[in-house]
């Protein structure tokens, strides 16, 4: 199928919708940090800790806040396609996150922080003018499936499967990585998921069933990335964590817009002047990010006996 620009109109809405979504996500999880302040050490572990959380009423609003998010995500992919949706909303939802915690948390913002801030406001502008063009795909063609199930899903999932292997054999520092990375590529997955479900809703009734597969798949891969991320926060430097998941799960989803959904970018230098600005924002807040992710963890406490005595 030939590229569509995607009319001024559908890009402001879309934009719209990104906007109110990056303020319902971060809005949840300030709430939930908010709330687990007071709570026991939070540790995967240790179940009653997690059960604590689900009995805390703010922490409970903001699972559903952030859950109201969701459908403004998928009316943002509609208008304007995952390749453009997915880099907005993750500037701009670290970007509320900022103002939120400073509200909420109390936290400060310095001036290295503050120029990161400046960056992730700024990036969609720039992003908007890479001029994306919208998914155009045949979800009816054998080329759609190969693309999706053997260029995309198949080398990852591998990859998700030899860096798992590998944290076996890494140290607590490298494994926090590791885990971050396969966190951000399963993220992707979810979020191409999900541009399937909206294709599907656009015009292609008979694959409504496989649409409703992808969405249990989506939920279950969103929920295996969330706990594969707290794996990550407790075993390194929470900051660096969220820079690789982020980094990776954004370029992937990116590279799963263009290749399998035929999203085309005519301006590049425009688009990846976005990117690099959402990049350096991120590594500029990366110590701010470490302190709220730190309210949420309650800075877990690994066992280093051993790392400890040697």
């Amino acid at each position: 199928m030939a590229p569509v620009e995607i009319s001024l109109i559908n890009l402001t809405i879309g934009v719209i919708f990104a906007t109110i979504s990056s303020i319902l996500f971060a809005s949840g999880i300030i709430l939930q940090k908010k709330a687990v302040v007071d709570m026991p050490e939070i540790k995967l572990s240790d179940v009653s800790s997690m059960t604590a959380m689900v009995k805390n009423k703010t922490w409970v609003i903001g699972i559903l806040i952030a859950m109201a998010g969701g459908p403004f995500y998928l009316l943002t992919q509609v208008f304007i396609g995952v390749t453009l949706t997915q880099p907005i909303i993750s500037g701009l939802q670290l970007a509320f996150t900022v103002i939120l915690a400073m509200f909420l948390l109390d936290e400060k913002i310095g001036k290295i922080e503050t120029l990161g801030f400046c960056l992730l406001v700024i990036s969609p502008i720039f992003l908007t003018l890479g001029n994306v063009t919208a998914p155009a795909v045949d979800l009816m063609s054998s080329e759609f499936y190969f693309s999706f199930f053997l260029l995309f899903l198949l080398p990852i999932l591998l990859l998700c499967a030899i860096l798992f292997l590998m944290t076996k054999k890494a140290n607590e520092v490298m494994a926090g990585i590791i885990y971050a990375m396969i966190s951000g590529m399963i993220f992707a997955i979810g979020a191409i998921m999900a541009q399937f479900g909206v294709e599907v809703l656009k015009g292609y009734s008979q694959l409504i069933m496989l649409a409703l597969l992808f969405f249990i798949f989506l939920m279950l891969g969103n929920t295996l990335a969330t706990i594969i991320q707290q794996l990550a926060f407790q075993r390194g430097k929470v900051g660096i964590s969220i820079g690789f998941q982020a980094t990776v799960g954004l370029l992937l989803a990116i590279y799963g817009g263009i290749l399998i959904f035929n999203q085309l970018i005519l301006a590049p230098f425009f688009f990846i002047t976005g990117i690099i600005m959402i990049f350096a924002g991120n590594a500029l807040l990366v110590q701010f990010q470490t302190r709220i992710e730190e309210i949420e963890t309650k800075k877990p406490v690994i066992d280093r006996t051993e790392s400890n005595s040697t």
